[in-house]
This record gives structure tokens, sequence and C-alpha cells, in this order.
């Protein structure tokens, strides 16, 4: 994230078999009331850059507030810190690993969600908006910089960016062929939908333009950082296409599965940020980075806990899929320690902490009833 330019005011073989987690779905539909079995289908969708203060009661955000006023909503949910990429890395490893850089040409050697849904033979897939071709592992496309521009610099007509790409920042990941092969363009989604072979967890990322995050100002932009309107309108249609798509299959109509939607960070306005709009950007979420005192991201930072803000949490649970708010104090170590939990896979870093980090109450989601929930 550039915070001086932008302000955008959003089982086994047989073991698996036996649960129902293969690749495609169960020919039979799921009871919803089967909450003691685990989700076979789940999906993360992230977006960008965006406060829930933005987001709730937004009329460019139709969609969006829908889902939140239909299925679930988490009140209390935050970004891990900031920038961007950090909360990519994040959110499949448990930990920031101290970086607060949105660099694309970081590399993380870390156990990592990948390593264990493989380790259990769980499968799975990223689905990257733009992205020109499977595996591939350029920090942007389109990229039209001129020669010797640093990759940590944003091209004006930039659709695809690696720092949204959690798996091919992973080493293990990105220096694996056949791991590469599940990290695919965004239209491939519809087709493991339309054949009924979708992987077990799927991960989501829209463009930057659907995202909500935009790109910077320059004779490639569509949409730009200032002109936060049509990315609302953006993102809003993104997530209505893609809810109805995954909704519309015949895997969600008969497999038990979870949708999660939420954006990586909150942001501020232009420039030096007020000790109120600090507050607000930096609120922190369980186990976030503690952050000595000094310079970061170019304003004075007093020292303590760099969380990312607040942003909205969705949950939609075919398994029981009504209405309901919870006031979980949470962030995206909360839905990776959620995850992990579903399929028995441990915990990674953070995602471990259960005394700060607690497993979301989703009501489909078994072993959860001890977190509050209010309907």
């Amino acid at each position: 994230m550039r915070f001086a330019t932008k302000f955008l005011a959003l089982a086994f073989a047989s073991g698996i078999a036996s649960l129902g987690l293969g690749g495609a779905s169960a020919s039979k539909p799921v009871p919803r009331t089967a909450t003691n079995r685990p989700f076979q289908h789940i999906y993360v969708i992230m977006m960008e850059n965006t406060g829930t203060p933005q987001i709730i009661g937004n009329p460019h955000l139709p969609y969006i507030n829908h889902l939140i006023n239909t299925y679930g909503y988490d009140s209390n949910y935050y970004g891990v810190t900031h920038e961007s990429l950090a909360n990519y890395v994040a959110f499949i490893t448990g930990s920031n690993w101290g970086t607060h850089s949105d660099n694309p040409t970081q590399q993380f050697n870390h156990t990592n969600l990948v390593d264990q849904l493989e380790a259990h033979r769980i499968t799975w897939k990223g689905y990257m908006q733009s992205m020109p071709s499977t595996g591939y592992t350029g920090y942007w496309y389109p990229d039209n910089e001129p020669t010797g521009t640093s990759p940590a610099t944003t091209p004006p007509d930039a659709l695809y960016a690696l720092k949204h790409n959690p798996f091919t920042l992973m080493t293990d990941i990105v220096d694996n062929p056949s791991r590469l092969k599940n990290v695919v363009p965004f239209s491939q989604l519809k087709t493991s939908l339309d054949s009924n072979h979708v992987p077990n967890f799927v991960w989501i990322s829209p463009n930057v333009i659907n995202d909500m995050h935009g790109q910077p100002p320059g004779p490639g932009a569509t949409v730009t950082y200032n002109d936060p309107t049509q990315l609302y309108r953006a993102g809003d249609r993104f997530i209505q296409n893609t809810v109805r798509m995954i909704m519309a299959s015949k895997s969600w109509k008969t497999s038990k599965s979870v949708i999660y939607i939420t954006w990586d960070e909150a942001t501020y306005p232009n420039g030096t940020p007020t000790a109120s709009q600090l507050k607000t950007f930096t609120a922190p979420g369980p186990d976030a980075p503690i952050v000595p005192a000094g310079t970061v991201d170019g304003f004075q930072w007093p020292g303590g806990p760099y969380g990312g803000g607040q942003v909205p949490l969705i949950i939609i649970d075919n398994a029981d899929p009504h209405h309901f708010v919870i006031n979980t104090w949470s962030d995206h170590y909360s839905v990776l320690r959620t995850i992990e939990q579903n399929w028995n896979l441990g915990y990674l870093g953070n995602a471990s902490d259960s005394n700060q980090v607690q497993t979301l109450p989703v009501p489909g989601e078994p072993r959860t009833t001890s977190a509050r929930q209010v309907h």
C-alpha cells in the first residue's frame, strides 16, 4: 500500500474421501444441519485498503452491504498490520516476519498453509485476476515501467500485483513447479466450478481495480487512487459476480462450503495523519506486531502494536445460511486458525496463540461453541 498517494474512503486419500474432502464435490446434497462435519470447500476473497467506516452503509457498495446484512459479519475484525504484502504473508504463515514493506522482491522461507494442506492431502489453488499465465512469477502485469525502475514501483497500467499473491512470495512454492501449477489466472475459477472440480481451499485475489486498491495516476490508469467512487463500484461488482458464480455452482449446492470475504488493511488520508487518524488506522487485532518508536511510512510512530485497522469480515456459510453478527476480536490470524482447525492441520505462528487468537464461531464450523456469538 502506498500511503502518500491514496485514501480510499474496502485422504490420506481414503481419509479425505471419508470426510468428503475430495477436489470434486459430493454427488448428494449436504444436510445443512451437518455442523459436526468439516467444511469441504473454503473460499477466501481478499480485497484491499478499505476500512470498515468506508464500507458500512456506503451507497456505492450495495451488494457488499447486502451480504453483511444477510449472512455473517464480524464487527471486531482487523488487518494484522501495514503494508499490504505483510498482511498476505501473515494470513498464510501466521506471522509478518518483521516486514512492513510492499516490495515484491521479498521472499519468505517459512512453513505456510500450503505445506499444511498438502501434508494432509487437501487440494488448493490460488486464483489471481489479471495474472497472464499459470505460475507467472513477474512482479506486475502489465509491466511497462522504463528499464531500471525499481520493482517496488507500481507501473501505471498494472492490474496484477505479485504483492497481492501470497503463494509466490513463498520460496517453497515459487521454487516448486508442481506447486506453481496451482497458482492460476482467475478466469480458471469458472472452469473449476462448471466442471465441479473445485479444490478444497480456494484463494481469490482480484486485480488492483476490482480489489478497491486502485492504480497510481498514469496513462494506463482507468481508475486512480483519487477516485474511490469508481473503485467502490468496481469492487462491489466483482464481489457480486464472484459470489453469485460460486453460489450458483453444483459444488456450492452439494457440498458444505464457506466463503470468507475481507480486506487486507484500512487506510488513512493523504499526508501526515493526525493522532486520531493514526489511532484508527493502526488499531490492532490479536498479536499485532510491536513496532518500536521511530519513522514508519514517512510519519513518526510513537511505538506499540502496529495494527492494520478495522476492516470487515463477511462469512457466507451454506451449512447455516442466515444473518449473524459476531463480536470476536480477531484478525487474519483468526481466519487462518479457523481454517486450520476445520481440517485439523495444527496451527502456524500466531494462529497457535489461543490466549489471543480465537477460532471464529462460524455456525457451520465444528468445535467453535466456546466463542461468543450473537444471532
